[in-house]
């Protein structure tokens, strides 16, 4: 897919629509059931709508329902430190929360981006098995439960799918169900994070930060260095549109960034909500480290299915990884939900060539009726005279510069190469005629000279 950053506009960031699944309730986690067949995600899923329809500083039940993918942990998820993980969570291998005690997913517990899964949809994808945390909430600020679906089995604690808001509207858990099944709506993921990475890195110019500040202007792809990433402490950013910001290395530690300034506002607390407009892509790092708990502003790609993404800070935008995801290292992190806002355009990474219009309209064949071919017998030739050659009837011949445009209406001349031919036969008659003429003319005038 192309990211456009210089355009005014934008389209839904892996926004996954249709994705409910039909699971089994709650009281039967050990069975698994069918899941009904849902749309996969697609080149036209990967963009996002502008984030100045979000809300800002308030957190409102629903007040903005999201049904991308907030989470992607493609190799595994681990939680050991992390209170909140707001937005659709799926995971491609096992899921570790054990560490965490007490972890609210897919709604925050209070405060938040308000950007959340529709209440009674999936909140909590898992490929292989998932390992709960003593108090895990599922859904608990949502309209009604949020689902659990896990392609494995469940350790621990059942997750609690009650939505305080909805009283006896749960949502469902379903294990058992297979990896394939479990994931059949996202298998496109892999796909996609690899085109976000490439792509922000074409055509980007290299940024120079001096003394761990860097001012960039938005609209705009740069490059750093892994080591260039590890000095930095202040962000600065001019201007407005989306910052492309890729991080080269194959080992790389951005944990001492604690002031970002868009427009100049700060990013925080507040003003969060202009987290949206970051995207951080590491396309070689099979190690990435982000923070040391504080708050990471915008979406970050890890393209590589061998690396290791370590969160050791709140984060804000969309975390998609096609390999391991850890949260650990901070006390009470929590991952808002603030979907990238592009804007991108929603065009496969790779174009295929398109075939020429046809001129017979705007779709080839449209409107055409192909005469049926006839074979010509070919005809016996008298010595010395001429030959009229035949052409097909399906070609049209190209136009004699020195031809005279055929009138537009009332003209019933052939468009075939008949007509020209047969134009030849009349000259050629006519010339016979003239030297018919000239011979008798000669021979009366020779019999006059023979009798005088």
């Amino acid at each position: 897919m192309r990211l456009h950053p210089a355009r005014p506009r934008g389209i839904p960031l892996l926004a996954l629509t249709a994705l409910a699944l039909t699971t089994v309730g709650l009281a039967a986690p050990a069975t698994a059931a069918p899941l009904a067949t849902t749309p996969e995600v697609t080149a036209d899923d990967v963009c996002t709508a502008d984030p100045s329809t979000r809300p800002v500083d308030v957190y409102e039940l629903t007040a903005v329902e999201d049904a991308g993918v907030g989470i992607w942990a493609g190799g595994g998820l681990t939680v050991t430190t992390a209170t909140e993980l707001e937005g659709r969570v799926v995971v491609g291998g096992d899921a570790d929360l054990s560490g965490a005690g007490s972890l609210n997913v897919g709604t925050a517990g209070g405060g938040g981006s308000a950007i959340t899964p529709a209440g009674g949809t999936d909140m909590l994808v898992v490929g292989g098995d998932l390992a709960t945390a003593t108090n895990t909430q599922v859904g608990f600020h949502a309209s009604s439960g949020g689902n659990v679906v896990v392609g494995g089995k469940i350790t621990g604690a059942t997750p609690s799918t009650e939505s305080r808001n909805a009283p006896g509207r749960p949502g469902t858990v379903t294990q058992g169900v297979g990896r394939d099944a479990a994931l059949r709506p996202y298998v496109a993921l892999p796909g996609l994070v690899t085109g976000l990475a490439a792509d922000a890195a074409d055509g980007a110019v290299a940024a120079a930060p001096e003394a761990g500040v860097l001012t960039v202007e938005a609209g705009a792809r740069y490059t750093l260095t892994a080591d260039q990433a590890s000095t930095l402490t202040t962000l600065y950013v001019t201007g407005t549109g989306p910052v492309l910001l890729t991080v080269t290395g194959t080992s790389v530690d951005v944990s001492r960034l604690e002031h970002v300034e868009y427009g100049g506002v700060r990013v925080y607390q507040a003003a969060q909500h202009l987290s949206a407009h970051f995207l951080w892509s590491f396309p070689d790092a099979t190690r990435v480290t982000l923070g040391t708990n504080d708050q990471f502003p915008g979406t970050v790609v890890v393209p590589r299915t061998d690396a290791t993404l370590t969160v050791a800070t709140s984060t804000n935008g969309r975390i998609l990884s096609n390999g391991a995801v850890s949260y650990s290292g901070g006390a009470g992190i929590e991952h808002h939900n603030y979907p990238f806002a592009g804007p991108c355009e929603s065009t496969p990474f790779v174009e295929e060539p398109k075939p020429e219009p046809s001129p017979e309209g705007p779709n080839p064949g449209e409107g055409v009726t192909t005469p049926p071919t006839t074979e010509e017998t070919p005809s016996t030739e008298e010595p010395g005279e001429p030959t009229v050659e035949a052409t097909p009837a399906a070609e049209t011949p190209a136009a004699s510069p020195d031809a005279t445009p055929a009138s537009a209406e009332g003209d019933d001349t052939p468009e075939s190469g008949l007509a020209t031919t047969g134009t030849s036969v009349v000259v050629l008659a006519v010339v016979a005629a003239l030297l018919l003429a000239g011979g008798a003319t000669i021979l009366v005038v020779a019999r006059r000279r023979a009798t005088s």
